[in-house]
């Protein structure tokens, strides 16, 4: 009697772990925002790994324009799948200047509906650059297959966002005005080179001895990254310049002085082969200006 209550009490604690759907590979699919949000309809796509825990990467992006991709993690909950990217494990991050990644919670629920399989359900989360600004949530939809997807996109055709065309601006080159003062500093202009290419990376990191230097990067006077911290480890900025803005300004600002005043680091500028390799400097009376100059292509 002993051991066949063993038994039964073995096969109930084994059971949810046997019941759980084995989600292990690659999904492909539609990650929506509300409306507010940047765009209002992704490609989006996971690779995953189950075992006791789930890991792999999240994948989302617009044609050529956005490309964003970041580790995760994550578990069951009953019959509800819940991931989580990291901050710290973004892979790629190409977004036009003005966007900003958002690092998500996704919630989503397994079903099968003839032979195709889904997940679907809603995600949250926030902003890359300030972790306290909550991004505008939405919903995801992904399934083994793209004839899946397609299936799904078209029997619910009603309820799925189609989001316009991400589309260049016809609007001639602009200039900005950047006479004005910065976070009550004056930018003081470093250097202005010319690049060729509008997706840059910029790289930061301490090229004297590490005494906990945190600089915020602007560009055009809109946050990039805010509280880096400068170490020998270089952190990796990817952004992408406005096509009708001849010149940019990129505002390497002092959060603090570290231990040893003033701040410094060297910044890295990486147009596509070209390294523009550049000191900087910045108190709490200037705050270190580097212009960026991109030639506006006009259409024919």
């Amino acid at each position: 009697m002993k051991t066949l209550l063993s038994a039964i009490l073995l096969c109930c604690f084994f059971l949810p772990v046997f019941s759980q759907k084995n989600i292990s590979g690659k999904w492909v699919g539609k990650i929506t925002q509300r409306p507010g949000g940047f765009s209002e309809l992704y490609d989006f796509e996971l690779d995953l790994n189950q075992k006791k825990h789930i890991w792999g990467d999240s994948y989302a992006y617009i044609d050529d324009d956005v490309e964003i991709k970041i580790g995760l993690s994550g578990y069951f909950d009953k019959d509800t799948i819940r991931l989580s990217e990291s901050i710290d494990w973004v892979r790629i991050d190409k977004v036009p200047w003005n966007w900003v990644a958002c690092i998500k919670n996704i919630n989503v629920v397994y079903h099968k509906e003839n032979n195709n399989e889904y997940l679907e359900g809603t995600w949250n989360g926030y902003s890359k650059v300030n972790p306290s600004d909550a991004c505008i949530p939405g919903r995801v939809i992904l399934s083994r297959s793209i004839a899946g997807l397609d299936q799904f996109l078209l029997e619910n055709r009603d309820s799925v966002i189609t989001a316009e065309p991400l589309t260049i601006s016809d609007n001639p080159a602009r200039e900005l005005n950047f006479d004005a003062p910065f976070l009550n500093t004056e930018p003081k202009k470093v250097i202005e080179i010319s690049v060729n290419n509008p997706n840059l990376q910029i790289q930061l990191l301490d090229y004297l001895k590490v005494d906990n230097d945190t600089i915020s990067v602007y560009l055009n006077r809109d946050p990039l990254a805010r509280n880096v911290r400068i170490s020998k480890r270089a952190t990796l900025i990817n952004f992408k310049l406005d096509p009708t803005i001849e010149l940019n300004e990129l505002l390497l600002y002092a959060e603090n002085l570290g231990e040893i005043p003033p701040n410094t680091s060297e910044l890295l500028v990486i147009d596509g082969g070209r390294t523009h390799r550049i000191m900087i400097t910045s108190d709490k009376q200037k705050t270190a200006a580097v212009y960026l100059k991109h030639k506006v292509l006009k259409k024919e």
